[in-house]
C-alpha cells in the first residue's frame, strides 16, 4: 500500500469513526423543555472575542461563553493573539462565562484518556488560579474531536461537553457532544447554515449554540465579522430566542 493509499484509508477511518462516535448518545438529555434558546460561545479565545465580540454582545445585552485553553493565554495563535489573564477577570466580573477547552488544545482523539483527564485538570487549576474561584464546569473538545470512550470518561469531570458538530439541541441530545454551529469564515455557508438553523430552533424549539473564535472586521478563517455577528443574533433574537450562556441554559434545563 502506498503512503497516499495509507493516508486515504486512515482519513476514512477517523470520519467513519468520528461520525459512529456522533451517533451513540452517552448522557441523553431526557428533555429540553419549549422554547427557542440560544447561545454565544467563543474558543480559545483571542482577545477581539473579548474587545470586538463583547461590544456585539453588549449591544444586544447579552452575556457569552468563552472556551479557555489555558496553555494559549498570551501566545500569538491562528485566529489572532489570544487573550491574557487579566482579561478573563475582566470577563468573568462583566457575567460572561469562562469554561472549559483543555490547557494544551492537543487534539484528544490522539491522546490517551489519562492524558485528556490530566489536561483538563491542569486547565481547572489554571483558570481558578486566575479567577480566584471554580471555573464553569462545561468543556468544549479542542477541534471538535472525540472518542466514544473519552465521551463516557469525562462524564464525572464536566457538566456538558460541546462538539462541532451542526444541529440543534433538544430532547435526547448527548450533553457529552452538545451539538453547535461554527461561524467560521473558511465555510462559505456559514451564514445560510446558522440562519437555517435559526429558523429551526425558532420553529420547533431548542438549544442552539453558536461559536466562533476571532471576531474582526477581517477575519481569520475561524472567526466572523462583528457584522454578520450581529446579524445573527439580531435574527434570533426577532425569532423569540432567549440568550444566555451555557452554565444558564443548564442550569434552567436542569431544574425542570
Amino acid at each position: 500500500m502506498t503512503d497516499d493509499e495509507q493516508a486515504r484509508r486512515g482519513s476514512l477511518s477517523r470520519r467513519v469513526a468520528r461520525r459512529l462516535t456522533g451517533m451513540v448518545r452517552v448522557a441523553p438529555v431526557l428533555r429540553i423543555s419549549p422554547g427557542f434558546r440560544l447561545t454565544i460561545a467563543f474558543d480559545d479565545c483571542p482577545d477581539s472575542a473579548c474587545t470586538r465580540g463583547v461590544e456585539v454582545l453588549d449591544t444586544h445585552g447579552i452575556r457569552g461563553t468563552f472556551y479557555i485553553a489555558t496553555g494559549l493565554l498570551g501566545q500569538a495563535g491562528v485566529s489572532g493573539p489570544i487573550t491574557a489573564a487579566p482579561r478573563l477577570r475582566e470577563l468573568a466580573r462583566n457575567g460572561h462565562e469562562i469554561a472549559l477547552h483543555t490547557h494544551m488544545h492537543k487534539d484528544l482523539t490522539r491522546v490517551s484518556i489519562a492524558e485528556a483527564i490530566e489536561d483538563l485538570s491542569i486547565n481547572i487549576k489554571f483558570l481558578q488560579d486566575i479567577l480566584g474561584q471554580e471555573p464553569s464546569p462545561h468543556f468544549a473538545y479542542p477541534f471538535g474531536e472525540t472518542t466514544l470512550s473519552l465521551k463516557r470518561a469525562l462524564i464525572p469531570h464536566v457538566t456538558t461537553a460541546r462538539g462541532v458538530r451542526g444541529g440543534v439541541n433538544r430532547d435526547f441530545s448527548d450533553r457529552m457532544q452538545l451539538f453547535a454551529c461554527d461561524l467560521g469564515s473558511h465555510r462559505p455557508d456559514f451564514m445560510a447554515t446558522a440562519q437555517r438553523l435559526i429558523h429551526h430552533a425558532a420553529d420547533s424549539g431548542g438549544w442552539l449554540v453558536l461559536f466562533t473564535h476571532d471576531v474582526s472586521e477581517s477575519p481569520s478563517p475561524y472567526g466572523i465579522s462583528p457584522q454578520a455577528l450581529s446579524r445573527l443574533v439580531k435574527k434570533a433574537r426577532d425569532l423569540g430566542a432567549v440568550s444566555n450562556t451555557v452554565h444558564d441554559v443548564w442550569a434552567e434545563l436542569s431544574s425542570n
